[in-house]
């Protein structure tokens, strides 16, 4: 388990990369091509695309290649695309390769994921945890090496970073012996095991499978709204400079990383449901007494706070859905991260218009109200499973 986890862990800080390199050149890159931000908010809107389509793939893709296959064909799609992009090819070539970016990490978020449940068992809030602390610190370091790229006129080489580290890691997955896991990344999903299809579901198990579906398009809005807009937050809305405003976001992930190095063993003692129930809680409690807040260094304290709570949100759901639907983990992964995705990319939007017609705290109420829908539907789902005669295995009453 320990060499999956740790190919895992380095995966998920190269997705995490991934996931924010566009964001981190974004203004070089449209200079290059003498394009407004618009162009480059397609790009962005693209690569989720992308993304989507990669994650919506996966369990088609294993009911025909290996998981091994995949994620190392996946990683080759990554090199390909990022070995392209920093080439600085005519702009309708660096919107079809930006795709394709996203498509690859999309495959490979969704498949090591898959993978890592399957085979943490007993301990897959801990496992999947310590993926979403490296996928955290990618996204905290990628902007640094950037801006330090950036800084020696250099940009374009952070692509050709991730391209080098895309093929390294692919190699590796395609060589390195797993041990007792080497079983599971070899074989191809069955197919005719149930489970394994639509046909499957039942009613209950679909009704299910679309409230936490809600739960992780919501989830994932509210993050990346948070992140987009916490420096137009801090700098119009509390008077700060734009460096102070800009180091609120980095006080969020720093937050968000330092939580999910406790948010597995925390939710392992606790049992899943209960861990929801009190990050939810806290959640809304802290987004309630920020929107009232009016002094820069208690939004600073607040922020960290809200980071702490949203640390394992995300993890500890995914199991929690898991093991509410057992049998099909495949399907139900792809079909939240894959909600978690459009929300990410459609849900900031509508902030982002509200912030501009309405009021800055706009974004703030929103992530109050999301994080109550997201409550309800916690507290739905443990009622409606209490009322039901089959009990799910797993750490999660």
């Amino acid at each position: 388990m320990k060499r999956l986890l740790f190919m895992g862990c380095l995966s998920y800080l190269l997705t995490g990369c991934t996931h924010v390199i566009l964001g981190a050149v974004l203004p070089e890159l449209l200079h290059h091509y003498g394009r407004s931000y618009s162009a480059g908010g397609t790009l962005v809107f693209l690569e989720f695309g992308g993304f989507l389509l990669g994650v919506l793939a996966m369990p088609w893709s294993v009911r025909f290649l290996s998981r091994r296959t995949m994620i190392t064909l996946a990683f080759s799609l990554l090199f390909l695309a990022m070995t392209m992009i920093a080439l600085l090819p005519p702009w309708t070539l660096m919107v079809l390769f930006t795709f394709i970016a996203g498509v690859a990490f999309g495959l490979v978020e969704s498949g090591i994921s898959t993978s890592v449940l399957l085979a943490a068992k007993e301990q897959q809030a801990i496992a999947f945890s310590k993926l979403e602390v490296a996928f955290g610190l990618g996204a905290l370091c990628m902007p640094l090496i950037s801006s330090l790229l950036i800084a020696g006129g250099v940009w374009r080489m952070a692509f050709l970073l991730l391209a080098l580290s895309a093929l390294l890691t692919g190699v590796v997955w395609s060589r390195l012996s797993l041990g007792e896991h080497d079983t599971l990344l070899g074989n191809k999903a069955d197919r005719s095991q149930p489970g394994q299809g639509s046909s499957a579901l039942n009613r209950k198990s679909l009704a299910f499978l679309g409230l936490f579906m809600v739960v992780f398009f919501l989830y994932v809005g509210m993050e990346n709204a948070i992140v987009n807009f916490l420096p137009s937050i801090f700098k119009d809305g509390l008077g700060a400079s734009s460096s102070v405003a800009t180091l609120a976001v980095t006080v969020f992930w720093i937050a968000m990383v330092g939580g999910r190095l406790f948010a597995g063993k925390l939710a392992e003692s606790m049992t899943y449901y209960r861990y929801l129930i009190v990050s939810f809680a806290g959640a809304v409690v802290t987004a309630l007494l920020w929107i009232f807040s009016g002094e820069l260094w208690s939004s600073f304290a607040l922020v960290l706070i809200l980071g702490l709570f949203m640390a394992g949100m995300y993890a500890v759901a995914l199991i929690y859905a898991n093991q509410l639907l057992p049998g099909r983990t495949e399907q139900t992964t792809s079909a939240l991260i894959a909600a978690g995705g459009f929300g990410g990319s459609v849900l900031p939007l509508g902030v982002g218009w509200g912030m501009d017609h309405l009021s800055l705290d706009v974004a703030i109420w929103f992530v109050a109200a999301g994080m109550c829908a997201v409550f309800a539907i916690i507290l739905y789902s443990r009622r409606s499973r209490m009322d039901s005669a089959r009990e799910p295995e797993g750490n999660i009453a």
